[in-house]
């Protein structure tokens, strides 16, 4: 196999490559800045170390899928690409906090970092990885790292000012306390928050959120079924207008159309509200009520919560 480093540039993507093709590559690509092998599931430690070891400007890793991938890949990481500021390991499922932990260790110049479905993960080593990181950390996704609650969120608020981007949906031990936390430290920069199935969550993380950070254009509290109409009362206080793109609060079963009507005389930019399986908010009743959308603004109302919607995907 003959590897011409000017074919490959910077970036290397590979589909169902494995071990061997890896090692076939070996160490004769220095000039690497990002490697994309996601879902290559034949793929483990050893095939990616033979390359990470020569990679030592490498900025971007995306390894999502690669269910073969353990913490000894990450630890690699810190030792051989501390330059790293991009990680996607999404349903790599053999990391644990020993991995994060070990990825601090050596990577401090992370800027995101995707954990989500990662279900060995947990409260340490999101700590550790949070005040290692620091300022520079702007994305971070947890999906559904059921291990992940208050300690991870309280270590954002005290060390990671510059975040922009959160997802902890399916987080269920969460609480309010993290969250108003959050939503003070982070209030400058935070833009898009997703806390779906974060059935602690109440009223009052909600409104902190909503009153403290002005540039906040996403937010997903779809199945925390504590929400109410409350979250929304005096959105517009002060003549403030919010800057929010998307709302979707989905199954959240309190919200009545008092609810929505506060959000969309508040919101005049939202371009996406999602209410399906709101049964005090349908299409008959907002029209009973005489709601007037935002021109743009694209409201669903109907189908099943498991259908995505790729115009949001920008967002999370």
């Amino acid at each position: 196999m003959m590897i011409n480093p000017l074919i490959f540039g910077p970036l290397l993507c590979l589909v169902g490559v494995t071990d061997v093709g890896m090692a076939k590559i070996g160490d004769r690509l220095p000039s690497l800045q990002s490697i994309d092998v996601s879902h290559c599931r034949k793929l483990s430690d050893k095939g990616l170390k033979a390359v990470l070891l020569g990679c030592q400007n490498l900025r971007q890793l995306v390894i999502a899928g690669c269910r073969l991938i353990t913490d000894n890949l990450l630890i690699a990481l810190s030792k051989s690409c501390i330059h790293l500021e991009d990680l996607v390991a999404a349903g790599c499922n053999n990391i644990t906090d020993a991995g994060i932990s070990g990825l601090a260790d050596g990577c401090h110049k992370m800027k995101s970092l995707d954990m989500s479905k990662c279900n060995k993960v947990g409260d340490p080593g999101v700590c550790k990885f949070a005040e290692v990181s620091s300022s520079s950390l702007v994305s971070l996704k947890l999906l559904d790292c059921n291990k992940v609650g208050d300690k991870s969120i309280h270590a954002l608020a005290k060390f990671c000012h510059n975040l922009e981007t959160l997802v902890i949906g399916g987080c269920r031990d969460v609480t309010d306390a993290s969250i108003e936390a959050l939503a003070f430290a982070c209030y400058s920069r935070l833009k898009c928050l997703r806390m779906d199935w974060c059935l602690k969550i109440t009223d009052s993380s909600l409104r902190s959120l909503l009153s403290n950070c002005k540039l906040l254009v996403a937010i997903d509290v779809g199945c925390c079924d504590q929400i109410t109409d409350a979250a929304f009362q005096d959105m517009d206080a002060n003549g403030f207008q919010s800057a929010l793109r998307l709302l979707k609060i989905s199954s959240c079963v309190r919200i009545t159309v008092a609810g929505v009507r506060n959000v969309i005389e508040s919101c005049m930019a939202l371009e996406h509200l999602d209410v399906r399986s709101c049964p005090q908010v349908t299409r008959q009743s907002c029209e009973q009520a005489g709601l007037q959308f935002p021109g743009s603004c694209k409201v669903n109302f109907e189908g099943s919560l498991s259908e995505s919607d790729p115009s949001v995907a920008i967002f999370f």
